[in-house]
């Protein structure tokens, strides 16, 4: 074949496949019209010589046209990544295809853009400009004035506002999405596997994904059968694992049908201001990749077409929540009910941020000119945005914490609204990046960096008109995510934070069960502190209340008919899970009750008294003991007590010692 020919052929592959969908047949013309005008402008032409090179240099050897279409395209200067192919002249075939398997995967993954771009033509043309502001040290804030947000709340649970709020939203449930962001392995923790497999809390040994599902059966039991759909984003590192967990456990009691597991794709990692791509140390076929940020979230619905089906099941509202905190189940149904009482398009539940604390903060933000928004702002930007409007800085206020909620990225947006703006910008997210520099001349990277996008910048995506606000509730109630390793830890320990431990994580969920029932009107009493692995954690006594015992705190007091009548000594642990009535009980000892679907049981007259179940310390991997539990540094030990299961369908009663009798 003459090599003007072959040239030819090789310009025409290098129009990748993303420009010639038929999706965006003007984008394609225009594309291929800029390509064709290189190679008529003769052997100088930038693609022309591309081609050239390529063919002499020996690199597209054993290639198909497809194939030699990609190299084409990433040696172009549009894309810059001629250094992918050093050495591939005397490369196997099949090596160099591996490589453009991975790249042919994330290009047709990368969303459309407002301009219409995609691809991964799209995300290196964001990461150079991306890129360059942030090597010039730019300011996203620049002009920006800060205000604390109009619309909201500051809860104070058990109040009659809240109960009133937490009422309206528990009718919602029914009508709500719940959205589980679960693409993080347990590596961290010292976990082999994914976070979401971890005990929430050791005494009754359900998993984060168990309580989660629990939560949605609980909904579905009260609603009379109404199914509340569950999606999980899961990562490409979590995907089959989360995929075999339910597989594993029947999904929990949930429909397969109900669930939607969605997979984020990784994206590539940039080693240089140029966005140039780095090959793997192990692989120099294999691009080295990295998560592109949880606000794929939003653009994995948005892809998925479930948004329109929900829409036509009557579906009102979409809750996003965080892996590995299981109180917000708790904070969710008042959160549900200022949304509709405010008329929010986007409530961020958010908690008292101490001044300083590294966490981020919901904020109104003003531009000099257009429309403000409310929204997150990360901690590390928030000091520095307030001085640089004649204000103080990050200082607390009259109520010893910052004015500024601090944001835990749950969220609650009204399904309408939400699904409009995806449609507006295609499903895509602002991004951002965040290179570690070697040195001042902002320069060259540490590691190699990637673009990426949060969920909680929504508010960015939605229409001026659109209100977003801010639900604040107690720490205790609703606040207990897991992320420290027991080093960090024990060092945040040191500083007077959350740990966020396993340990940590478990012990909050005791210590809020412990205060619900309290305000419920029974007294429990307050263990001795333990430590464990130099972290002092209060885990007596060990409390778990299922979300089918109480999904709400009006239901919780129900369930506690008795009142001061039930009284908990430190020494105990009570594990209640079903249709449980407390209407008098004495417990100094170890007491669980499971009562299936179609139990109904009511505790009366109920005197309990033995040994108890103790806490013992372990050491991380021990023999015989589940990773997921040894990592804390403790073990509950399960000897005697009374352990009570019912499945067969009926009303009961348990009284005395723990007898059972049928009603």
């Amino acid at each position: 074949m003459a090599f003007a020919t072959l040239s030819c052929l090789l310009l025409a592959l290098c129009v990748p496949a993303a420009a010639r969908s038929p999706r965006r047949p003007a984008a394609a013309r225009s594309r291929r019209a800029s390509l064709l005008a290189m190679q008529t402008a003769g052997a100088g032409g930038e693609a022309d010589s591309v081609a050239a090179r390529l063919e002499t240099d020996g690199v597209l050897s054993g290639l198909t046209a497809e194939e030699a279409r990609l190299v084409c395209w990433l040696a172009s200067e549009e894309m810059g990544q001629a250094h992918l192919f050093a050495g591939w002249s005397a490369a196997a075939p099949d090596d160099k295809r591996r490589l453009l398997r991975q790249v042919a995967e994330m290009d047709a993954r990368y969303p459309e853009d407002a301009a219409g771009a995609r691809g991964l033509a799209a995300y290196v043309s964001h990461a150079r400009t991306l890129l360059a502001e942030s090597a010039a040290d730019l300011n996203p804030f620049d002009g920006y004035t800060v205000s604390v947000p109009r619309d909201g709340e500051r809860m104070e649970v058990g109040t009659a506002s809240f109960r009133a709020d937490e009422a309206r939203g528990g009718a919602m449930l029914k009508d709500t999405v719940f959205v589980l962001v679960a693409g993080g392995l347990g590596e961290r923790l010292g976990f082999d596997g994914i976070k979401v497999a971890l005990p929430a809390e050791t005494l009754s040994g359900a998993t984060f994904l168990e309580i989660y599902c629990t939560a949605l059966r609980a909904i579905e039991e009260r609603e009379g059968g109404r199914k509340a759909p569950l999606v999980i984003m899961t990562s490409e590192d979590t995907h089959a694992l989360t995929e075999a967990l339910l597989l594993e456990h029947g999904y929990y009691g949930l429909q397969p049908s109900q669930v939607h597991l969605l997979r984020q794709a990784n994206v590539p990692a940039l080693g240089s201001n140029a966005a140039a791509f780095v090959a793997s140390e192990e692989d120099p076929f294999t691009l080295l990749t990295k998560p592109h940020g949880h606000g794929d979230v939003h653009t994995l619905l948005h892809g998925s077409g479930l948004l329109p089906a929900f829409a036509a099941e009557g579906r009102s509202h979409v809750v996003f929540f965080q892996d590995t905190n299981v109180l917000a189940f708790k904070a969710i149904p008042a959160a549900l009910g200022v949304s509709e009482r405010l008329g929010l398009a986007m409530n961020s539940l958010a908690v008292p941020r101490a001044a300083g604390e590294a966490a981020g903060a919901i904020c109104r933000l003003q531009p000099p000119a257009g429309d403000g928004l409310v929204m997150n702002v990360e901690y590390n930007q928030l000091d520095a945005l307030l001085r640089s409007t004649g204000g103080a800085g990050d200082e607390a206020d009259g109520s010893g914490y910052s004015p500024y909620p601090g944001n835990v990225n749950t969220l609650v947006v009204a399904l309408g609204p939400y699904a409009d703006a995806l449609a507006a910008s295609g499903g895509a997210m602002p991004e951002f990046v965040n290179p570690k520099y070697a040195d001042a001349s902002r320069s060259v990277f540490k590691k190699p960096t990637r673009l990426e996008c949060m969920m909680q910048e929504l508010p960015k995506l939605l229409p001026a008109h659109a209100t977003v606000g801010f639900t604040q509730f107690e720490r205790w109630f609703s606040f207990s995510p897991v992320k420290n390793a027991i080093g960090d830890a024990v060092a945040q320990a040191a500083k007077g934070n959350y740990a966020a431990s396993p340990g940590a994580g478990e012990a909050a969920v005791y210590e809020a069960n412990a205060a619900l029932l309290r305000l419920a009107g029974a007294t429990v009493e307050a263990g001795a502190p333990s430590s464990f692995l130099g972290l002092t954690l209060g885990l007596s006594p060990p409390i778990s209340l299922s979300p089918r015992f109480a999904l709400t705190t009006d239901e919780l007091m129900r369930r506690v008919s008795g009142g001061a009548a039930v009284r908990i000594s430190a020494a105990s642990a009570l594990e209640l899970d079903g249709d449980i009535e407390l209407s008098s009980l004495d417990l100094d000892g170890a007491l669980s009750i499971r009562a299936s679907p179609g139990v109904s049981v009511v505790v009366r007259g109920a005197t309990v008294r033995n040994a108890g179940w103790c806490w013992e310390s372990v050491e991380p991997g021990a023999a015989g003991m589940p990773a997921g539990v040894s990592i804390r540094g403790y073990a509950l030990r399960k000897e005697g007590g009374v352990q009570i299961e019912l499945q067969e369908p009926g009303r009961y009663e348990v009284s005395g010692g723990g007898v059972v009798t049928r009603l």
